[in-house]
């Protein structure tokens, strides 16, 4: 079994700006302006066509920085979970137009980022705070047999060539088959993660995936489990599997002939989001 590894960490991020213009009250369409530069584009980075959502629990949490917050201590505090996120501070600048600039000239890769889709606005005087951010989008519960074949279908995709994990290499591998035992024991070992907020192979009752496997009704010949913490689709977390020697090992073994998957989330949790991947050959 490989060892845990915590995949793709949110991310964020600060600015600040102050510019010796009178001040004066931005203009209330900030938001649409921000949209309007985010698709025209600056610095010479390509524009972004989809306009930022406005969302409220993100002008709260504007509010709470201009009172003193950190960045992730408001996203909390506002109960918005952010995959990323970036802060921007200006003071002084009189109208819209002339902030939407100062963020197009400063901070045009944050304006940019399509995966900063969100955006709220606090204003106070002179002074305005953004927030931008990528909400925590995980998979919809009713879609675990499709996100379950989507990460059969790419695992499956990597074992059919050869490939180098760490310093092993492995040859092309026979493909997968789901197995609904496995993914039992994979949905039960998802759900203890998340709900209480951690990552390993041991689950909180001190079982391994062998009970787990055999408390799923499977007679297996051979066991092995990959988990992560963090990503939101079937293809962030295959990848972050494939990167890791010891997690790309255990896809690429060809012992195994079937596999199960499951993730379950849990929003108070630390990653709000875990993985359980078992693959078995069975007995007989």
């Amino acid at each position: 079994m490989s060892s845990p590894r915590r995949l793709l960490p949110a991310l964020l991020l600060t600015g600040s700006a102050f510019s010796s213009v009178l001040a004066q009250s931005p203009a209330p369409s900030l938001p649409d302006a921000l949209s309007n530069a985010r698709a025209q584009g600056c610095s010479g980075r390509q524009g972004v066509e989809q306009p930022f959502r406005q969302v409220p629990a993100l002008a709260d949490a504007a509010r709470r920085i201009a009172q003193g917050a950190s960045l992730e201590s408001a996203l909390s505090q506002a109960k918005y979970r952010a995959t990323r996120s970036f802060q921007i501070s200006l003071r002084g600048y009189g109208s819209a137009a002339a902030a939407v600039q100062a963020v197009r000239s400063r901070w045009c890769e944050a304006l940019t980022n399509p995966e900063l889709s969100d955006v709220g606005v606090y204003r106070r005087g002179d002074a305005t705070w953004i927030v931008l951010a990528d909400p925590f989008s995980p998979p919809e519960p009713g879609k675990a047999e499709e996100v379950a074949r989507q990460v059969l279908e790419l695992v499956n995709r990597a074992r059919g060539q050869p490939r180098q994990c760490g310093d092993k290499p492995f040859g092309a591998a026979p493909a997968l088959t789901l197995a609904p035992a496995l993914h039992r024991a994979a949905e039960l070992h998802s759900r203890d993660m998340a709900r209480n907020s951690f990552m390993a192979h041991q689950g909180s009752d001190g079982s391994t995936v062998s009970d787990r496997v055999d408390r799923a009704g499977y007679d297996w010949r051979t066991v092995g489990e990959n988990v992560a913490a963090g990503p939101e689709t079937a293809e962030q977390v295959v990848q972050g599997w494939l990167q890791s020697p010891d997690h790309c090992a255990n896809i690429m073994q060809p012992a195994f002939t079937e596999m199960g998957v499951a993730w379950a989330t849990d929003r108070q949790s630390q990653a709000g989001i875990y993985w359980t991947q078992v693959l078995a050959r069975p007995r007989s």
